[in-house]
């Protein structure tokens, strides 16, 4: 492909043309508009829901079932498809499909498992920081989330439906369309932007990593069940199997009997979850030399450029400062 075809405005290269900058800047910023339309349109149909519910059927309001509807329906109902047909038209490459081992993938899934843990690890660290400042425990969103549903409605919702949305989402839908860029700027823009639409710090550094893990898996297999497996194992073991546990393992239960077997199990879960990790990260040390990734694209522009065009853009910044004004609520709420 030809600068002349890259660049129609002239004859410079892409790099040092304006015209054709600016029009990949305007490109790129459907993203970040993308994902505020999302965000919106979510929060929209939530309140109008919530309205109507207590105006017309104040009881089922106030149920478990209702509150699983408000969820589920605005966000993945109908801001997800908004999402979709928004980038429908977004300019896109798909990677090329190729087969993951099974000792390979058990290796990222590893990885994924040391990701979880470095980053929950951060997020404790930093809400122990604004806890001390604060003078008071700050809400965690997760295990309000674990403590609000029944175990069954957290399995469906947190295992099996978010996770294919979701790699739907940050992985088929948008390294699709940052790929033609490089494959550099898709995996770190699609991660970030993973993290920062969770809003809040207990899941943004872990959610970021892992983002970076299964973007990096998609890239180069070009196959989404592969981390949607993966993002439904790791939510799995953090959601699940963790709340389980925590719950019969705690004070409360140990107060109801002199002798919890639960206790063992525990143990040997987090060695296990440890094992993998350490496993995990071994392979990352080892392989670091051959996990790359390419910087330059089918749109002839250095990395510098890719990304100056990517994040300093209206769609993103907007996008950033939303998220951003959800992150320090969620210190206050």
């Amino acid at each position: 492909m030809s600068y002349e075809t890259l660049a129609p405005f002239g004859s410079l290269p892409p790099e040092r043309n304006p015209y054709y900058k600016n029009e990949q800047r305007n490109n790129l910023a459907r993203i970040g508009f993308a994902l505020i339309a999302y965000l919106i349109l979510t929060s929209c149909v939530q309140a109008a829901l919530t309205v109507v519910s207590e105006w017309l059927f104040p009881t089922f309001a106030q149920t478990e079932a209702f509150n699983w509807i408000l969820l589920i329906v605005p966000s993945y109902g109908i801001g997800f498809p908004f999402f979709f047909l928004f980038l429908a038209r977004m300019p896109q490459k798909r990677p090329e499909s190729k087969k993951l081992s099974k000792e390979g993938w058990l290796a990222f899934l590893g990885v994924a498992f040391f990701l979880m843990l470095a980053g929950n690890m951060i997020s404790i660290v930093l809400m122990e920081f604004f806890e001390s400042l604060r003078g008071s425990e700050i809400s965690n969103a997760v295990k309000n989330y674990m403590d609000r549903y029944s175990p069954l409605i957290s399995f469906v919702t947190m295992v099996l439906i978010a996770p294919i949305i979701e790699e739907l989402m940050f992985r088929k839908l948008m390294i699709d369309r940052l790929l033609p860029y490089s494959e550099t700027l898709a995996v770190v823009t699609g991660s970030l932007f993973f993290g920062l639409i969770h809003g809040n710090f207990y899941q943004f550094f872990y959610s970021t990593m892992l983002g970076l893990l299964f973007s990096y898996v998609y890239i180069k297999t070009g196959k989404l069940r592969y981390t949607v497996i993966m993002h439904m194992i790791i939510n799995f073991t953090g959601t699940t199997i963790a709340s389980f546990l925590a719950e019969v393992t705690s004070e409360e239960a140990a107060m109801a009997t002199s002798i919890n077997p639960w206790v063992g199990v525990a143990g040997i879960y987090s060695m296990a979850t440890y094992i993998l990790a350490g496993c995990g990260l071994i392979f990352l040390i080892r392989k670091r030399k051959a996990l790359t990734l390419s910087g330059i694209g089918e749109r002839y522009l250095t990395i510098g450029t890719q990304f100056k065009l990517a994040w300093i853009n209206a769609g993103t910044i907007v996008f950033c400062i939303l998220c951003l004004l959800t992150f320090i609520m969620s210190l206050f709420i």
